[in-house]
């Protein structure tokens, strides 16, 4: 094996989504001093303009960039990426599987590059490098697939022809990845289309692969 893809999400960082976000939305947006109508539910208005931009896209499976939502719902919002942190921190807040920094760090001393395609917003970089402070600069930059860059999400297949292209350009063919991920449907069928090796990951630990 010469590459290994990571799903993110119940991978390498876990966590469980709030099921009362509308305080917490009320509060952060309070801290940025953000004013806004007092009887709009943000909850519904943030859930509005997701489905809005999802029937923008002309994908099947379409991904949004949260930093442009919460820009949309607050047009004074000066800092969209320290925002939509703080919201993900507070709805959802994750923390990195148990062995995923020691299992990234031992496949890197083996030699074989480490890559993602997950379903993220631009602050999974940012989780990603505060859980696995050590283990996230050992991930190669040119095979980090990211849905919200491409407007796209998995099931899609279309991040994963654009890791399998990638490979090809640094010499790796697609017997030669492995894709781990924690969903049959999103990570598993879309890898093994591609001619990828594949993992389901177990819930708790992905020590296994060292």
């Amino acid at each position: 094996m010469k590459a290994v893809l990571f799903d993110v999400y119940e991978t390498l960082l876990t966590g469980e989504r709030l099921a009362d976000r509308e305080p917490l939305l009320r509060k952060i947006a309070s801290d940025f001093g953000l004013n806004f109508d007092r009887e709009i539910d943000l909850t519904a208005r943030l859930d509005q303009e997701i489905r809005l931009e999802h029937r923008r896209s002309s994908f099947s499976h379409p991904e949004i960039d949260m930093r442009v939502i919460w820009k949309t719902i607050f047009p004074s919002l000066d800092d969209p990426d320290a925002f939509a942190l703080s919201a993900e921190e507070a709805i959802h807040p994750v923390k990195a599987i148990p062995g995923a920094e020691e299992t990234l760090l031992e496949l890197d001393q083996r030699a074989i590059k480490l890559g993602i395609i997950s379903n993220a917003q631009a602050y999974t970089r940012t989780l990603l490098q505060k859980h696995l402070p050590i283990a996230w600069e050992k991930f190669d930059p040119r095979l980090l697939f990211f849905s919200y860059e491409h407007g796209v999400a998995k099931p899609g297949h279309e991040l994963f022809k654009l890791a399998k292209n990638q490979l090809a350009t640094i010499g790796i063919l697609p017997h030669e990845v492995l894709m781990i991920g924690d969903s049959v449907t999103n990570d598993i069928d879309p890898a093994k289309a591609m001619g990828f090796e594949t993992c389901l990951a177990p819930d708790s630990t992905i020590e296994f692969l060292v």
